[in-house]
C-alpha cells in the first residue's frame, strides 16, 4: 500500500532539490523518497544528521 501527500515548498528549495535529482539521474519523486528512506532507514529508527552550520562565507555574504 503506498499513501500520497501534498508537501510545498519554495520555489528555491524546490529547484535545489530538483538539481540534486538530476544529478543523481532520479525523477523528483523517486530522489524525495530515496531521501526520506535513507534518513528513516529500513528499520524504522531515525538517523539523526549533524545540523548544518552557517559558513563565514555564508555569514558575511547575508550581511551585506
Amino acid at each position: 500500500m503506498t499513501k500520497t501527500f501534498p508537501i510545498e515548498l519554495s520555489e528555491e528549495l524546490h529547484k535545489r532539490v530538483k538539481i540534486a535529482a538530476i544529478q543523481e539521474g532520479l525523477t523528483l519523486h523517486d530522489w524525495i523518497v530515496k531521501t526520506l528512506e535513507e534518513k528513516v532507514g529500513d528499520d524504522g529508527n531515525y538517523r539523526a544528521t549533524p545540523a548544518r552550520t552557517e559558513s563565514n562565507h555564508e555569514r558575511s555574504n547575508r550581511t551585506r
